[in-house]
């Protein structure tokens, strides 16, 4: 049976915005509402699905003018608007693409505690940049004038101009592809190198591990659409390059998406509260004997989103600000406790969202050490212990 790929090429893009536009708005819900912590990656992923629906509305409107259809069965007129707006759509895919691997890497490097994977991420996100900026100036100026990628469709003797060998546009599509393959895949497989090394039970580290690398599975978009990018080079345009079209508005709706719903577990979280709370109202409402208030039910695992930071600084070590060594001694009998703190090396200021680590030492007289003064060297041991 023959797919209509006009039909699919108007039919894929609305399906997709609509998962994404649900899940940016719980996202923004729970970082405004509940995390009271926006960042710059909540803002770059609003900006790729604002980029990302203007992309679906051209695909849509294109598709309306005949991609996916045979250019021997449109128009001269349909022909030339099916490809301005392809020509379009590439521009809306490269930018909303890069601004939604920007939210998640900014997202990754929020909850990263280890120089060498805030480098990683760094290195992701710049290597994305590069390549998609790339590829998009390499589409944008592959005609000289502009309009006569799409006006050439025409067939028209009268109008003029030059496009560099579609070879060209095939080495960058490869090459941006390869990159942006590479990236996604170690967008998923660097969550395990940040959580794995936590102080936590096995079995949240597997849960926040899924959380964080969901935003990988635009992964398998980009290694589907990697065979169709030879299509390029086809006299029939519209008609071959479906698959391309179809594949690259999953990738980058799939991105929007995974990485929006990496960021819901405290509005689920919550939901789950509300509702257990609820039924202890029910079991309890028939006792009116005593007021008893309801007890929240435990936190059984804390979202690697509740801790954002503000701002993200380059090579920044993580948002543990602020450690407070106190020492209580015992052997010279103060009652009041002595305290030493350690400032982060990078910033000088707490902030809202950082972490406070506190350590205490109780030094028992039991076992004194001989040449050993307390005072004199209580500051090694401050030191020491950070």
């Amino acid at each position: 049976m023959a797919v209509n790929r006009n039909a699919a090429v108007k039919a894929v893009p609305p399906s997709f915005l609509g998962l994404c536009f649900v899940t940016v708005l719980l996202r923004c819900y729970v970082r405004i509402r509940l995390n009271k912590a926006f960042g710059w990656d909540d803002s770059l992923m609003l900006v790729a699905t604002v980029i990302y629906a203007m992309f679906c509305g051209c695909m849509i409107a294109g598709g309306v003018y005949g991609t996916g259809m045979h250019f021997e069965q449109l128009t001269p007129s349909h022909r030339v608007k099916a490809m301005m707006f392809w020509w379009i759509c590439e521009i809306g895919y490269c930018l909303s693409s890069i601004f939604c691997k920007c939210s998640i890497c900014i997202f990754l490097a929020r909850i990263t505690v280890k120089r060498v994977h805030l480098a990683f991420i760094y290195i992701i996100m710049t290597l994305t940049v590069l390549m998609g900026l790339a590829l998009m100036f390499g589409l944008l100026f592959q005609c000289r004038p502009i309009s006569f990628f799409w006006t050439r469709v025409a067939f028209d003797p009268a109008i003029q101009g030059t496009c560099v060998i579609v070879q060209v546009v095939e080495a960058l599509t490869y090459a941006y592809t390869a990159v942006a393959a590479a990236c996604d895949l170690a967008v998923g497989i660097v969550p395990f190198f940040i959580v794995w090394g936590l102080n936590m039970p096995w079995k949240r580290k597997v849960a926040a591990v899924a959380i964080c690398s969901i935003s990988g599975i635009a992964f398998a978009a980009v290694v589907v659409r990697f065979p169709f990018t030879h299509t390029f080079a086809d006299l029939d345009f519209l008609y071959k390059t479906y698959e391309i079209a179809v594949w690259s508005n999953v990738e980058v709706g799939l991105g929007i998406f995974a990485g929006s719903l990496a960021t819901l577990h405290p509005l689920l979280r919550q939901i789950r509260s509300s509702c257990t709370q609820g039924r202890l109202k029910r079991l309890t409402s028939g006792n009116t004997s005593r007021d008893t208030e309801p007890v929240a039910p435990p936190v059984d695992f804390v979202s690697v989103s509740d801790y954002p930071s503000p701002s993200v600084s380059i090579f920044r070590p993580g948002n543990v600000m602020n450690i407070t060594t106190t020492i209580q001694r015992e052997e010279l009998g103060f009652g009041d406790e002595s305290q030493l703190s350690t400032r982060g090396s990078c910033d000088t200021d707490m902030r809202a969202n950082d972490i406070l680590v506190q350590q205490s030492f109780h030094i028992s007289p039991s076992r004194p050490s001989r040449n050993w003064d307390a005072w004199m060297n209580m500051d090694d041991v401050g030191s020491d212990s950070v």
